[in-house]
């Protein structure tokens, strides 16, 4: 008989809702099923000797789903039980859709955003257990101390394009939203590039640079992007391949899980195997109420 896990992680924000009768119920139909709970933060290593996947959690548990050893063609199903959920909200309005691809950042995929710099630590930083608590507020009353200005030296060869210089932010996204903010309205599910937004760092440190900024923080992430933009501090476009020389090594936030890197890399979008299938809370609890299965 062909196996099945699902694996809830009991620290995500909402986990709360989870119900694990409901769910063996809706994926479990022809599988022998094992029911993980995840207690501590924990890596996935080796889920291979499953056919069907059903996972869990927020972002951070998606991340680590994906860049676990796994058979190629096995089924993914992620249901989102996250504080911000900003994978699933963002990508579609759909309560049941397909993920069809990833980023890769070096040997590390993630599912919509690897970036270092200004709040990027929001995303590892913020307690657990204040999550589930406070929900959404417990990224807010961390955004005053994470106001930080970096000094990030790299070279970007974006699509054969170099830029050279000293960032407060990279960001590579595959999403139209982060930190909470739909501001990438050139987004589109399945078209195989990711964007890039940078914010060169400012010359003046302390308040001064802080004030300096703002401005095109602000304008990303305030107003927006419909078309490519490039100023004297700010870049967003597409791309289909992009290069990052660092010139120390950086923390970046690969879907809210921390990633040390260093050196040379490349970042691009990856194709999946099989693309991940993402199913509201409401639709399994619609589908377990009328007798369905998946």
């Amino acid at each position: 008989m062909r196996k099945c896990a699902i694996i809830i992680n009991d620290m995500s924000g909402n986990i709360a809702r989870v119900d694990s009768d409901m769910l063996t119920s809706v994926f479990g139909g022809g599988f022998e099923v094992d029911v993980y709970r995840l207690k501590k933060r924990t890596v996935f290593k080796d889920v291979s000797k499953y056919d069907r996947i059903v996972l869990c959690g927020g972002d951070g548990t998606l991340n680590g789903m994906i860049n676990c050893k796994k058979k190629a063609d096995a089924e993914i199903f992620y249901c989102p039980y996250g504080t911000l959920n900003e994978l699933a909200t963002g990508n579609s309005q759909e309560a049941d859709y397909l993920l069809p691809d990833v980023g890769r950042a070096g040997d590390k995929l993630f599912s919509y955003v690897f970036a270092c710099g200004i709040f990027t630590p929001l995303g590892y930083i913020v307690k657990n257990k204040h999550k589930q608590k406070f929900k959404a507020l417990a990224y807010i009353t961390k955004v005053i101390g994470q106001y930080k200005l970096y000094n990030i030296g790299a070279k970007l060869n974006v699509d054969g394009k170099t830029y050279d210089g000293d960032y407060t932010l990279i960001m590579a996204i595959d999403s139209p939203k982060c930190f909470g903010f739909n501001f990438n309205r050139m987004f589109k599910l399945d078209d195989g590039k990711l964007h890039l937004l940078t914010i060169a760092a400012p010359k003046h440190k302390g308040l001064l640079g802080k004030i300096r900024v703002f401005f095109p923080l602000f304008r990303a992430f305030f107003i927006g992007f419909k078309k490519p933009y490039r100023s004297k501090m700010m870049f967003f476009d597409e791309f289909k391949h992009l290069n990052i020389e660092l010139r120390q090594n950086t923390a970046f936030c690969a879907d809210g899980e921390k990633v040390d890197m260093s050196g040379n890399f490349d970042i691009e979008p990856t194709r999946l195997a099989t693309p991940i299938r993402i199913i509201a809370q409401s639709e399994i609890q619609k589908m377990a109420k009328n007798g369905l299965t998946v």
